[in-house]
C-alpha cells in the first residue's frame, strides 16, 4: 500500500518519524486539550492566505476556493497576533519567579504605569483598579501555569485572546547579556521563538481535516454515507450547504458577547505602541498537512461541529464541548488511519463505521469484572493496531530510506513514534479526557463520562431531534466505534478477538448507559422496552 497522499499537495519535507508520515503533521502527546482548540480557533479566526492576492477573513476559504485548493500545491498561511503586552500584564505576576527576567519585570512596571495613568475614578485608586484588571485577566488563563509567562495560553472565550506560541530564549538572552526590553523586541525572532512545543500543530491538523473533507467530490460523501448507514439531512449531506452553515455558525462564535473584553484587550496591547508594532511584523505561520484519506473522519467532525454550533447552549459550555470534540477527533483519526494502514488481515468483527472498536465499560469502580476485563483487552488491541500500522511495510521502507543504514536511528524513530505520536498518545490523551482510567497504574480501560456523553447527545443528534436508544447506540458505533451493549458489543468483542459470551453481554444489565442518559435528562422512557434519546438544545424551543 502506498503512503498517504498530502492535503494540501504542497512539496513537503521528509519525516524521519513514521507517525508524522502516517497521521499528518502533527498530533503529539505534549499538546493539551485546551491548546488543540485554541490552535484550531486561531487558524479559523486569523487572517489567512492560500494565494498572495487574497486575504481570507472568514473561518474557512470560500467553497469555490476549497475545491480549487484541493488540487493546488500551496500551503495555507495564517497570522495570529502575539500580544506580548497583554500576556506580560496578565501572567507575569502569577508565573514562576525563577522564569522572570529582569527586562520583563521592568517592562511590566512600565505597562502598569501607563495603565494606571489612563484610569480616571473619583472614589477608587488607580492602583486598585489596575490590580482588579490583572486579576480579571488571570481568570482567563487556559494552560501553562508552570511555563514562562509568554508561553502561557488564554482560555479562548474570545478571538481577541487567541495568540501565537511565544517562547523566551532565556539561554540566548543570558549568553548575549540582554539588558533592555527594546533590545529584545528589536531582535524579536532572536530572543523569542515559535518552536511548536505547546501549540504543536495539532489544531492546524484538525483544521486541515475539515478543509480536506469539505473539498471532496460530492459523490464520495454520498457513497460514504450509504456505507455508513446513518441518516443525515440534506444540509449535512450537501457539502456546499454544510460549508455555509458551519461558516456562519463559527462566525457567530467569534467574539460573541465579548465586545467589552475585546476593547480592554486592544487597549492593553497598545499601551506600548512600539512593542505592538514591532512584534506583529513577524512572519505568518505555515500550516503543514493532513492525510488526504482522512476525509471521512474530517467529514464526521464537520457535521458534529455544525450541530454543536446550532445548539442553544451557553458560550462557555460550547467551548468546553468543542474541546471534548477536538480530543475525540484526534483519537478517532489515529485509530481510523491505523485501520487503513494495518498489516494484519481482516478481523472477525467489522468494527464501527471507520473500522475500529472501543468497548466502553461503566464509569463506576463497581463495574462488573467481565465488563472491565473486556474493555481492558480491547484497549490493548487498539494500541497494538496503532503500533502495527506504524510498522506497515511501506512505512518501514520509507523510514529506513530516510535514516540510511543506521539501525540505531531507525530504532529511535520508532521509539519516538510510539512514545509521543502513536499508541501512547492515544492512552495519554484518553486519560486527560477522562475516557481511559486509571490515570496511573495497570489495567487501563475505556469508560464513559458525563461530559463526553453530553457531547455525543449534542452531536450525534441534531438540536431538537429524538431517536430510539437503539439508534443512538448505532450512531455511537458508526461515528466513533464505541460499543456498550447489544449487537455493537458483539461485533466489538469479535473485532477484539474476544469470545461473545453471555457473561460479558449481560454484565451491563440494567444498562448503565441508559442510567447516565436518564441522569443527564436526555432519556424518555415510553415503556419498559422502549426509550427515546432527546437533544433538547434547540433554538426553536420555548
Amino acid at each position: 500500500m502506498a503512503l498517504p497522499e498530502y492535503f494540501p499537495k504542497a512539496l513537503r519535507a521528509e519525516y524521519a518519524n513514521p507517525a508524522i508520515r502516517l497521521f499528518g503533521s502533527r498530533f503529539i502527546k505534549d499538546q493539551t486539550i485546551l491548546e488543540y482548540l485554541s490552535e484550531l480557533l486561531s487558524v479559523m479566526f486569523s487572517e489567512k492566505w492560500i494565494t498572495e492576492e487574497e486575504i481570507i477573513e472568514t473561518p474557512f476559504p470560500s467553497f469555490h476556493d476549497l475545491k480549487k485548493w484541493s488540487s493546488d500545491a500551496r500551503s495555507l498561511r495564517y497570522k495570529p497576533e502575539i500580544k506580548l503586552n497583554l500576556k506580560l500584564l496578565a501572567f507575569l505576576s502569577s508565573s514562576p519567579v525563577s522564569k522572570r527576567h529582569d527586562i520583563h519585570i521592568e517592562h511590566h512596571a512600565k505597562l502598569v504605569d501607563h495603565l494606571e495613568a489612563g484610569i480616571k475614578s473619583n472614589n477608587i485608586e488607580a492602583e486598585e483598579v489596575r490590580e482588579a484588571i490583572e486579576v480579571f485577566l488571570q481568570g482567563f488563563h487556559g494552560a501553562g501555569h508552570t511555563r514562562t509567562w509568554c508561553a502561557q495560553t488564554f482560555y479562548p472565550i474570545s478571538a481577541s485572546l487567541l495568540t501565537q506560541e511565544t517562547i523566551f530564549n532565556e539561554s540566548k538572552a543570558k549568553r548575549k547579556d540582554l539588558q533592555t526590553w527594546d533590545d529584545s523586541i528589536q531582535n524579536f525572532r532572536e530572543f523569542y521563538s515559535n518552536k511548536r512545543d505547546f501549540l504543536a500543530r495539532g489544531g492546524e491538523l484538525l483544521y486541515l481535516q475539515l478543509c480536506n473533507a469539505l473539498s471532496m467530490p460530492q459523490e464520495d460523501i454520498v457513497s460514504f454515507l450509504e456505507d455508513l448507514g446513518v441518516d443525515f439531512d440534506e444540509e449535512e449531506m450537501d457539502l456546499g450547504q454544510l460549508h455555509s452553515s458551519l461558516q456562519n455558525g463559527l462566525i457567530k462564535l467569534k467574539g460573541l458577547y465579548t465586545a467589552p473584553l475585546d476593547n480592554l484587550v486592544s487597549y492593553i496591547e497598545k499601551l506600548d505602541a512600539k512593542t505592538y508594532e514591532l512584534v506583529n511584523k513577524s512572519n505568518p505561520l505555515v500550516c503543514e498537512w493532513c492525510p488526504r484519506d482522512s476525509w471521512p473522519e474530517g467529514y464526521l467532525f464537520a457535521v458534529e461541529l455544525n450541530r454543536l454550533m446550532s445548539a442553544a447552549i451557553d458560550p462557555v459550555d460550547r467551548l468546553e464541548l468543542m474541546m471534548v470534540g477536538c480530543a475525540l477527533q484526534v483519537l478517532r483519526s489515529i485509530c481510523a488511519q491505523s485501520v487503513r494502514y494495518q498489516n494484519t488481515s481482516e478481523r472477525a468483527g467489522k468494527g464501527g463505521g471507520l473500522g475500529y472498536a472501543w468497548i466502553m465499560s461503566a464509569p463506576s469502580t463497581s463495574a462488573p469484572r467481565q465488563q472491565r476485563l473486556a474493555s481492558q483487552r480491547n484497549l490493548q488491541v487498539v494500541q497494538r493496531l496503532i503500533q502495527r500500522a506504524l510498522r506497515n511495510d511501506e512505512l518501514e521502507k520509507y523510514v529506513k530510506k530516510i535514516n540510511g543504514s543506521d539501525a540505531n536511528k531507525v530504532k529511535k524513530s520508532y521509539k519516538d513514534a510510539d512514545d509521543k505520536y502513536g499508541h501512547k498518545l492515544l492512552v495519554s490523551l484518553g486519560k486527560r479526557l477522562g475516557i481511559i482510567i486509571p490515570r496511573t497504574g495497570a489495567h487501563a480501560r475505556f469508560i464513559m463520562t458525563d461530559k463526553v456523553l453530553r457531547y455525543f447527545v449534542l452531536t450525534l443528534l441534531k438540536p431538537g431531534e429524538r431517536q430510539t436508544d437503539d439508534e443512538f447506540r448505532k450512531r455511537l458505533y458508526k461515528h466513533y466505534g464505541i460499543a456498550v451493549e447489544g449487537e455493537q458489543l458483539e461485533d466489538a468483542l469479535r473485532w477484539s478477538d474476544l469470545s461473545v459470551s453471555d457473561t460479558v453481554k449481560s454484565a451491563g444489565k440494567p444498562s448503565w448507559l441508559s442510567e447516565m442518559l436518564r441522569a443527564g435528562g436526555f432519556l424518555t422512557e415510553l415503556s419498559d422496552s422502549h426509550s427515546i434519546v432527546f437533544n433538547p438544545f434547540d433554538n426553536n424551543q420555548n
